[in-house]
């Protein structure tokens, strides 16, 4: 039960009156025509100081969980320490207004399993029973330390686990004429050859044709064009066993689908442009190395190229080698993302730098400026100086400061030119040219006059040839990737997609050290944008693993659609049933608003300052993923819930869901059925693995007293119980 201390001060800044005190954190003092409060050391759990300006609406502005006292976003008040016995807060100025402090008076009694499992709602894709039990020390007495030392233990070993390379996975599986280059000097480990024992199990493109994986496929022997030999098939041979298109239903891929299934329809519908998806839902759901898939996703949303932007829909292995940049990195250096990402094609296409040439005044035309833009508004700097904890930095008039303007988009569009798509060539996936190695440089069509800076100083000029495009290219990057915005802007947006939505500036100052220095906790490259000290001062952060900030209602977050699908299939191992194995959601972008590469533009699927309508807008709190929680999307994440529980993935109407009229993947309840006659131990289960233990009492019992109601049993009731859990605010939120 959680107890509040109401006591208030009434303060009016213009005749400096102060009605009432608050004894249990210290007095008032004036100072300068300041109003200050000295702030004793917690005594509970956590204490919270709240502000209203008319006893309505209350806006934490500062917090002790046994941390000291800090400011709390977007209130945040200057905190300052004194010669002394006490710290300062020192109280907004302006209108009237009240304060009061709210506290916890016992701290909440959690189990390592339980500790483990929200973790892992933060740095996986989901908990299942494995990864909790299989936790470095769980079972350990002292398993929690100052320093979160256990976590700390399995983020070095998801470090050390193999990637997952989206590439790879669907190259061995589609193309038989692709050869392994992964270890030739100039190419990236996954760019590796096609595996015979998998045979064509994805579809890919050779220049205009599709390799489809059915009865259409033209590999000699795997369809009805073409016997074992390479021979035409003559259709009239089998004039019972023709598709709508005249293609006779046989081969290999028909005969894989009539062995697996009973009929050759199994293998059919699956699109060239949904392959990439297919794959990304195999890696979030199985792969091993879970925190660099969701490291991976994250920068992939930092980094945005969606399909809807591209008018190359139906190529897969220019967008999984560009996802393969952040597998690849994620435990590397953000700069080296950021020169990937800039010289990639897939970008280049995108943000349109690729081919963009240098001002031409006879002609009238300029350099393209849309990646010069982005690059500083959304990759690197943001849009207004902040300070290094991620407040606004402000003027003498009290007015946030522009980073850039017009003019320096235009002096910065300068240097991306002369970079064109990279010449085609074999043993890729070829479809309107080559999209998979860096852009090339033409450099007589690159501007090579120096450029100013954001901070005054000259870039170049440098020599005219292609070194000297490079050295422009990197010159800026570099200018970016250290300036003073750098570390917070990124932090920011890393802690919102892993754990809270309205970070503190001391969490967002903790996370912006770590990417500045290289180093967490004394330890790392010591080089700035390591992204490996970087993520640890994400998820390690006590702001982040403390479970009594549950009280503070400013903490939490919206979990992602897409998260919460993903982790319902982990949580009871989602298993295709399909010939190739494929777990194959369709339309997820059309109905929950969130799919892999389907970002609706460059700004990803949400701000990370959007605020919905309503009492979040009020207090001044961000909540980035409700911007896609609208009252249809939620209906239908609901409705995918129930479908996936109670029927497995399976095409509704419409079309969305799933590809087949039958179940082509089910959800695995079996050790929930074991446990089923244990109504009290099911529902205990339940809470732990969907939703870190973190369920009330009261919830409890209120499922509890459903379930004996149902009179259901064994398979049924373990399913009714599952899909009461989707609705629960400790499913769908994180806090």
């Amino acid at each position: 039960m959680h107890i509040i201390a109401f006591s208030f001060i009434l303060f009016v800044s213009l005749c400096q009156t102060v009605f009432g005190q608050i004894d249990s954190v210290g007095g008032i003092e004036f100072e300068n025509a300041q109003v200050e409060l000295n702030l004793n050391d917690a005594t509970h759990p956590i204490e919270i100081i709240e502000y209203s300006d008319g006893l309505s609406e209350w806006i934490a502005v500062s917090r002790n969980y046994g941390n000291g006292w800090e400011s709390i976003f977007p209130y945040s008040c200057t905190i300052e320490e004194s010669n002394g016995e006490f710290p300062k807060l020192f109280l907004p100025q302006g209108e009237q207004g009240f304060f009061r402090k709210r506290f916890e008076p016992t701290a909440e009694g959690v189990s390592n399993y339980e500790l483990v499992s929200r973790f892992l709602m933060q740095a996986s894709f989901g908990p299942t029973l494995t990864t909790i039990y299989s936790f470095p020390n769980v079972n350990s007495n002292n398993f929690i330390d100052e320093n979160y030392t256990n976590f700390e233990v399995w983020i070095d070993q998801q470090i050390a686990e193999t990637p997952f390379y989206h590439r790879a996975y669907w190259r061995e599986r589609s193309d038989p004429n692709f050869l392994d280059y992964s270890t030739q000097s100039g190419y990236l480990e996954n760019e590796v050859g096609h595996n015979s024992s998998y045979g064509h199990q994805l579809p890919f493109v050779r220049g205009q044709v599709n390799y489809l994986t059915d009865w259409s496929c033209s590999l000699p022997g795997h369809g009805g064009r073409f016997d074992s030999d390479g021979n035409p098939i003559d259709p009239s041979d089998y004039p019972n066993q023709l598709d709508w298109r005249g293609i006779p239903k046989i081969g290999m891929h028909a005969e894989n689908s009539i062995a697996h299934i009973g009929h050759e329809w199994d293998v059919h519908g699956l699109k060239i442009n949904d392959v990439e998806k297919v794959v990304w839902y195999e890696a979030a759901i199985n792969a091993k190395d879970q925190l660099r898939q969701r490291v991976a996703w994250a920068l992939s949303q930092y980094f945005v190229v969606g399909e809807e932007g591209s008018n190359h829909p139906n190529t897969t292995e220019r967008w999984l080698n560009y996802y393969d940049i952040f597998v690849r990195h994620a435990f590397g250096n953000f700069r080296d993302i950021l020169g990937e990402v800039t010289w990639s094609p897939h970008m280049g296409y995108y943000l349109s730098h690729m081919e963009n040439q240098k001002a031409n005044t006879n002609k009238g035309t300029f350099p393209d400026e849309n990646f010069a833009r982005e690059v500083m508004q959304l990759f690197t700097i943001g849009l207004w100086e902040l300070n290094e904890d991620g407040t606004l930095e402000l003027d003498e008039e009290g007015k946030a400061i522009p980073t850039y303007d017009n003019d320096d988009i235009a002096e910065f569009a300068k240097v991306f030119t002369g970079m064109r798509r990279p010449f085609d060539r074999t043993n890729i996936e070829i479809f309107y040219g080559n999209y998979i190695d860096p852009m090339r440089i033409q450099s007589n069509r690159h501007d090579f006059s120096a450029k100013t800076l954001l901070d005054g100083s000259i870039l170049g000029p440098f020599s005219q040839n292609t070194q000297g495009v490079r050295d422009d290219v990197d010159g800026l990057l570099d200018h970016l990737f250290n300036h003073k915005n750098m570390p917070p802007f990124f932090a920011r947006f890393l802690i919102q997609r892993f754990t809270v939505s309205n970070p503190s500036p001391t969490y967002i100052h903790a996370v912006a050290e770590a990417f500045k220095t290289g180093l967490y906790n004394g330890n790392g490259t010591g080089n700035r944008g390591d992204m490996v000290a970087t993520i640890k001062a994400v998820l390690l952060h006590p702001e982040a693993r403390e479970s009594v900030l549950s009280f503070d209602p400013n903490h939490g977050k919206l979990r992602e659609p897409l998260i919460r699908l993903m982790h319902l299939s982990r949580a009871f191992s989602l298993t295709s049933l399909r010939t190739y194995e494929w777990i194959y959601f369709v339309g997820l972008e059309d109905i929950i608003l969130q799919a892999p590469y389907e970002s609706s533009s460059v700004f990803n699927f949400y701000r990370p300052d959007y605020s919905p309508n309503g009492t979040i807008a009020d207090l001044g709190l961000n909540a980035p993923e409700f911007q896609i929680n609208n009252d249809v999307s939620a209906l239908h994440l609901a409705n995918a819930f129930s479908i996936l529980i109670n029927e497995g993935l399976i095409k509704q109407d419409g079309g969305y869901f799933g590809s087949k009229n039958y179940a082509d993947a089910t959800l695995n309840f079996s050790f929930e059925i074991a446990i089923s006659n244990d109504d009290e131990l099911l529902i205990e289960h339940m809470d732990l693995i969907l939703c870190g233990g973190r369920l009330e009492a009261s919830s409890k019992q209120i499922i509890l007293d459903a379930l004996q109601s149902s009179n259901l049993s064994s398979t049924a009731k373990v399913k009714y119980v599952a899909s009461l859990f989707m609705f629960l605010v400790e499913f769908n939120t994180l806090y």
